[in-house]
């Protein structure tokens, strides 16, 4: 408890809350060229790309989803390669802008005051972007893994056999999707400092980090389903939520990161 306690005293009184706005505003300018990217890579593939907008659609509000989608299917319309090319660059751009203000912020909850080479933190950056990258593509297991499922009990003589797994199914999904949270949390934080950590030291993080995220995505999405910010902000409401959400994950990440520290010191 004295540690939660520490945690969010430091949160409030060095001011990382401004930290998270910060980087809130970088994975604005990040996301969809990131998306975009991702889709664009992989329309090269047999893979739908709606089933890959439908992976996201649990953690995204959904007024945010649809801004989302929206600008993505219309950029997408252009042409596979000159998309490919151009988002692929400022993906790496501005992806790099939100991993820097990242590793800023968890280099001051670790007190680290230790420099990195211009082209050592070149290379984090784009190595952190590439590690994302590549848990994208990985996650898609879960749609295969259910696909397979539901073409088995399609193939089956009685579907009685296969309801015990249709019924964990659900419960199943969210944990491998909580698996691959978990995984890339903890080379997030292990990667992201100036100073090598160990597992040991960024294992709460990540488990805070990628169950918080989950369960702040989720209410803030049945708050922003319930309260309808058209009202208050127009045609801009889809953009004010998805700024907001992208906040309360900088907010999570940067409270994983201070929970890390102030376990070591205990």
């Amino acid at each position: 408890m004295y540690t939660i306690k520490q945690m969010l005293s430091r949160f409030f009184g060095e001011r990382f809350y401004d930290q998270a706005a910060q980087t809130a505003y970088y994975l604005l300018l990040s996301a969809i060229p990131f998306i975009i990217f991702m889709l664009s890579l992989i329309s090269f593939f047999p893979i739908n790309q709606e089933a890959i907008l439908e992976f996201a659609r649990p953690y995204a509000p959904g007024e945010s989803f649809s801004l989302i989608e929206k600008n993505v299917n219309a950029v997408l319309s252009t042409g596979k390669g000159q998309v490919l090319s151009l988002s692929l660059v400022s993906t790496f751009w501005l992806s790099s802008m939100a991993v820097q203000s990242l590793a800023r912020s968890l280099n001051d909850a670790n007190r680290i005051e230790r420099e990195l080479p211009f082209w050592k933190g070149l290379l984090r950056d784009f190595g952190v972007t590439l590690i994302f990258m590549v848990m994208v593509p990985l996650s898609l297991v879960i749609q295969l893994l259910e696909r397979f499922l539901r073409w088995i009990v399609a193939q089956s003589d009685t579907i009685e056999e296969w309801s015990g797994w249709l019924d964990i199914w659900p419960a199943a999904q969210w944990g491998i999707g909580s698996l691959f949270l978990f995984v890339f949390f903890i080379a997030f934080y292990k990667i992201l400092p100036n100073e090598r950590q160990t597992f040991h030291f960024v294992l709460p993080g990540a488990i805070f980090a990628a169950l918080g995220w989950q369960i702040v995505s989720w209410l803030f999405g049945t708050y922003a389903s319930a309260f309808s910010y058209t009202r208050l902000y127009g045609q801009l409401s889809g953009i004010i939520v998805l700024v907001l959400w992208f906040y309360l994950t900088a907010v999570v990440i940067l409270l994983g990161g201070l929970l890390n520290a102030e376990k070591a010191r205990r």
